[in-house]
């Protein structure tokens, strides 16, 4: 099928998901998904996949056109909640449009605690939609970033009340791995825990810090040793891009497993930092690792507003002075996922800066700042050229 023709059958795909799944009524939100995604049968299986195995043979990492095989380009399948639309329905949309703009790795960054119960067990309906979302990627030989977030900025995500101390803990983990594994080992190549894990360390008290970090490490073994596991398939912990670029942290409890994660903040103490802070500050990470662990850097936020003090281009000259570093530092970096595909709605920002742990009077600033990092909003933003040049370079 021409990828023209599946434009129309996507819509028809996203609707059947969503009466599948029976969340909401509606139909797909109008995203301008030009040259479409691939399809076929978008609905999960009906239970937990942990235990079925997934093959995990995929292959080593390859690269098309003469493009280095080590740097992945990715876009958050952002997207403006329509209340009257199927939200996951919207997702999977999202996820298409994405992969028609010609990224080929799907990013996905996901609370622990929407994914698994309190003992690990699949949240159904979460895996279902993420299956949906993975199986266009899936069809075009397509690969997956997935994050488990442990903790979501200053806030725990984790499925229960006891401590991460705890044996049962662990093994509500190694569950969710398990199942991380079971359904996406063929596509995956990026497994992440987080999310800023720093900032939720820079308040919680030393015990609940060591907890954490004891976890993650045990967390980090446990994907890298597992039976599904792939030299394919780096495992790493996200923390912000300040505290890879900070001297001192050369040696953190944090920078475990196969590469360094990292996430780009747009704001500074109560004010938009210029658009040329993300080469910056990716610099000085770059020069951080390679006088420290010597760990390949993964950046799985990386992105600037259109508003919030700033402009569109303001925006593009972020993403000129981010590729530029790419391409002259690309053997030292691994992944690089822009946030994100469209703008969002400010109930859904304004949700996601309470817990950037922000001054009151800061959380419009860093809302406004969320909810304009976009690509695309009504129309397709200046930097967008930018980041479809280097998605063809690139992936």
């Amino acid at each position: 099928m021409e990828l023209r023709q599946f434009a129309s059958a996507i819509v028809v795909t996203a609707v059947v998901f969503a009466a599948c799944t029976q969340i909401k009524n509606g139909s797909p939100p109008g995203v301008d998904i030009q040259d479409g995604g691939s399809g076929g049968d978008t609905s999960g299986p009906p239970g937990s996949a942990a235990g079925d195995g997934g093959d995990g043979h995929a292959g080593q990492r390859s690269s098309d056109g003469g493009a280095p095989a080590g740097v992945e380009l990715s876009i958050w399948p952002t997207y403006a909640t329509d209340p009257q639309q199927a939200s996951d329905a919207q997702a999977v949309f999202a996820a298409v449009s994405v992969l028609s703009a010609g990224a080929t790795t799907l990013t996905l960054a996901e609370r622990w605690d929407e994914l698994s119960g309190a003992t690990g067990s699949p949240r159904t309906l979460a895996w279902n939609r993420l299956e949906a979302m993975v199986k266009p990627y899936r069809d075009k030989n397509g690969n997956v970033a997935f994050c488990i977030d442990v903790v979501d900025r200053q806030q725990s995500a984790w499925p229960f009340t006891n401590s991460l101390a705890d044996a049962a803990a662990r093994e509500a983990m190694h569950r969710t791995i398990d199942e991380v594994y079971a359904r996406f080992a063929a596509q995956l190549t990026h497994l992440c825990f987080g999310y800023e894990v720093d900032r939720y360390l820079s308040v919680a008290s030393s015990s609940e810090g060591s907890n954490l970090l004891d976890f993650l490490k045990d967390s980090v073994g446990y994907a890298r040793q597992h039976a599904a596991h792939t030299e394919r398939i780096a495992v790493g912990v996200a923390v912000t891009l300040d505290a890879l670029s900070n001297p001192k942290n050369a040696d953190a409890p944090w920078l475990l497993g196969d590469e360094a994660i990292a996430v780009y903040d747009p704001l500074g103490k109560s004010e938009l930092k210029s658009p040329a802070s993300g080469a910056d500050e990716i610099g000085s990470a770059l020069d951080a690792l390679a006088n420290g662990s010597g760990l390949p850097l993964a950046l799985w936020e990386v992105g600037y507003p259109s508003s919030a003090g700033s402009n569109q281009k303001a925006q593009r000259e972020y993403f000129n002075d981010l590729f530029e570093l790419v391409g002259e530092r690309r053997d030292h970096i691994s992944f690089v996922s822009v946030f994100g595909l469209n703008d969002r709605l400010t109930s859904d920002c304004d949700a996601e800066a309470a817990l950037f742990g922000d001054e009151a009077g800061d959380r419009s600033l860093r809302s406004e700042a969320r909810c304009s990092m976009g690509l695309r909003a009504d129309a397709n933003k200046l930097a967008w050229p930018t980041v479809l040049s280097a998605l063809a370079q690139y992936r």
